[in-house]
C-alpha cells in the first residue's frame, strides 16, 4: 500500500499539470514577487532623485489639496529650486523637516537598494507571495481534491482496488510538493530581477552600516512560509472531503482568511479580552510564525514563534485527522456534476 503513494502521487501530477488552473495560480504567484521587486526599484529611483520627499498639508496651502516637495530642492543651494508658491514660514519649516531627516537618508537609501539587488530581492518577493499563496494553494487543493467526486473519478479509482489513505495521501504530498516547488520559482526569478534591477542602477550607494539579508536568512524564511501552509492545506482539504464540493473548499479557503482577520479588528477594538482569544486563531498565528507576511492587518501583539509553531501543528493534525476519517468512513457515489 505505501509503495503505491509514490505512483498516485505522479499520476495526480500528470492530472494537474494538463489543467491551466495549475500554471495560472504560479503566473499571479511570480506576477506579484515581480511587482514587488520592481516596485522597490521604482521606490529606490524616486528615493534617490529627491532625497526623500515631505508632504505639505492643504492647511498651509490656503485650502489647496496637500502636495510633497523634494527634500533635494528644498535643501539646494539654487534658490529657482525653491518653492515659490508657499509662505516664507512654511518653507522653512519645510526644510527643517528636511534636515532633520537628512542624517538618517544614507541608512534609508541603502535599504531600499537591498530591497530590489541580490539576495534582498528574494526576501522582498516571499513577504508578499507568502500570503497570497495560502489563497493561491487554497483554490489548487480544492480544485485537486474536489473535482474527483464531482467527475465520478474517484469512486472509478476505489473500486479498483486503490486504497483510500494512500489515494488521499498521494493527492496531498503532490500539493505540498507543489507548494513547495512554487516557492523556488516564484524566489528563482526575483533573484533573476534582482541581478537585472542591480544592473541598470548600477553603482551602489555608499555603505551605511545597514545589516543585508543573507541567503541562509532568505532560506529560513522560505522553510517558515512552506511549514506554514501545512495546516491551511488541510482545513481546506478536510472541508472539500466533507462538502465533496470544490465550491466548499474555494469558499472557506478564501472566506476564512479574510474573516478571520474582520473578526479580530473589530472585535478586539471592543473588548480588550478577545486579543488572547484570537492569538489561538489560524491565520494570526502563521503570521506569527512567518514574522508578519501574510498581508492584511495586524491588531495588537503577535504570539511568539513557539505559541505560533505549536498551534499550527494542533490545527494541522485536528483538520488531517478529521479529513482521513472522513475520507475513509463516508460512501463515495458516482459522478454529480457539483463543483
Amino acid at each position: 500500500m505505501i509503495g503505491s503513494i509514490p505512483l498516485l502521487a505522479r499520476w495526480e501530477w500528470f492530472k494537474l499539470r494538463r489543467r491551466w488552473m495549475l500554471w495560472i495560480l504560479l503566473f499571479f504567484a511570480i506576477l506579484f514577487g515581480q511587482l514587488a521587486v520592481w516596485g522597490q526599484y521604482f521606490s529606490y529611483n524616486t528615493l534617490r532623485s529627491t532625497g526623500g520627499e515631505i508632504t505639505v498639508p492643504a492647511a498651509l496651502q490656503q485650502g489647496r489639496i496637500p502636495r510633497t516637495l523634494a527634500c533635494n530642492d528644498l535643501l539646494s543651494s539654487d534658490p529657482a529650486k525653491h518653492p515659490t508658491d508657499l509662505d516664507a514660514q512654511v518653507l522653512a519649516g519645510m526644510t527643517a523637516q528636511c534636515r532633520q531627516q537628512a542624517p538618517a537618508f544614507p541608512a534609508r537609501l541603502e535599504r531600499a537598494y537591498q530591497s530590489f539587488t541580490l539576495p534582498g530581492s528574494m526576501r522582498t518577493a516571499l513577504n508578499i507571495v507568502q500570503g497570497l499563496a495560502l489563497i493561491l494553494l487554497a483554490i489548487l487543493t480544492a480544485s485537486a481534491v474536489g473535482i474527483d467526486y464531482g467527475s465520478g473519478a474517484l469512486r472509478t479509482v476505489l473500486t479498483q482496488g486503490t486504497g483510500r489513505w494512500t489515494y488521499l495521501t498521494g493527492k496531498l504530498l503532490t500539493l505540498l510538493a507543489l507548494a513547495a516547488a512554487g516557492l523556488v520559482i516564484v524566489l528563482a526569478s526575483a533573484a533573476l530581477s534582482g541581478v537585472i534591477a542591480g544592473n541598470l542602477i548600477g553603482e551602489a550607494p555608499p555603505s551605511a552600516g545597514v545589516v543585508a539579508a543573507t541567503y541562509g536568512d532568505i532560506a529560513r524564511a522560505a522553510g517558515k512560509a512552506w511549514v506554514s501552509l501545512l495546516p491551511y492545506v488541510a482545513l481546506v482539504t478536510c472541508v472539500t472531503v466533507f462538502a465533496r464540493s470544490t465550491t466548499a473548499g474555494i469558499a472557506t479557503g478564501l472566506g476564512y482568511y479574510f474573516t478571520e482577520q474582520i473578526v479580530i479588528a473589530l472585535f478586539s477594538t471592543l473588548f480588550s479580552w478577545f486579543e488572547n482569544v484570537a492569538n489561538f486563531f489560524l491565520v494570526r498565528n502563521i503570521t506569527a510564525w512567518t514574522g508578519g507576511g501574510t498581508g492584511g492587518f495586524t491588531v495588537g501583539t503577535l504570539p511568539d514563534e513557539t505559541q505560533a509553531l505549536i498551534v499550527l501543528a494542533v490545527y494541522g493534525t485536528i483538520f488531517t485527522a478529521l479529513a482521513y476519517w472522513l475520507f475513509e468512513r463516508r460512501d463515495v457515489a458516482g459522478a454529480t456534476g457539483a463543483g
